[in-house]
Formats: C-alpha cells, structure tokens, sequence
C-alpha cells in the first residue's frame, strides 16, 4: 500500500511542478488556462485518491510531503501575484470615481476586483 501512496505523492509532485509553470505562464499566455484547468482537475483527483488511505500509508515518506507543502505554498504564492496584477490592471483600466470622507481626505476604498461592475 506504500508503494501506492508513494506513486500517487510522486504524481502530485508533478502535477503541483507543472501547475507551476502554467500559473507562470498564463500571465503573458491565455491559451494556457485551459491546461492549466486540466492540471488542477487531474491534482484534485490524485488528493482525492490519497484521502482514500489511512496515516500509516504515509509514514517514511515525509520528504515528499514537504515537498508538496513547500510546492503548494510557491504555487499559492503564484497565484496571489496573479490576481493582484490582474486586479491592478482592472483598476488602471476602469478607473474608480475617487470618495472623499467627511474631513475632506480620499476615502479608501474597500472593493476588490471581483466585487466590481464591469
């Protein structure tokens, strides 16, 4: 049953690397979000495999967890950037009225890119 675990932490590994580079290229490349869809699908479905076992299926394979700990957080580090961009793109481009408060200073807005009209 290690051996299974193992094959399917090894499968996650590359599916996280090659998540990766696609949320890095999907900036400058739109075509890449479809393959990218198709990774996350494919990485959801190898976590739900895992969950299918018990902790002692896992025991001496701790390097590869950090692994994916470490490739998980890059990633959702990535993807962090991205919107952010995206955001300040939106914001660049569909320039927001600015709110003054009662004591007469720009007043800050709360909004976030997806709470926004377009």
């Amino acid at each position: 049953m290690s051996q299974t675990v193992s094959k399917l932490l090894d499968d996650l590994i590359k599916k996280l690397e090659e998540e990766k580079e696609l949320l890095i290229t999907t900036v400058k490349d739109s075509k890449q979000v479809e393959k990218l869809n198709k990774v996350i699908e494919e990485k959801r479905q190898i976590l739900s495999d895992l969950s299918k076992h018990t902790a002692e299926d896992f025991k001496g394979l701790e390097e590869k967890l950090d692994r994916i700990k470490n490739l998980s957080q890059i990633n959702l580090t990535i993807a962090a950037g991205n919107a952010q961009f995206i955001e300040e793109i939106f914001s660049a481009i569909f320039d927001e009225p600015q709110k003054y408060d009662q004591s007469g200073t720009v007043k800050q807005s709360q909004k976030g890119f997806f709470n926004k009209k377009i």
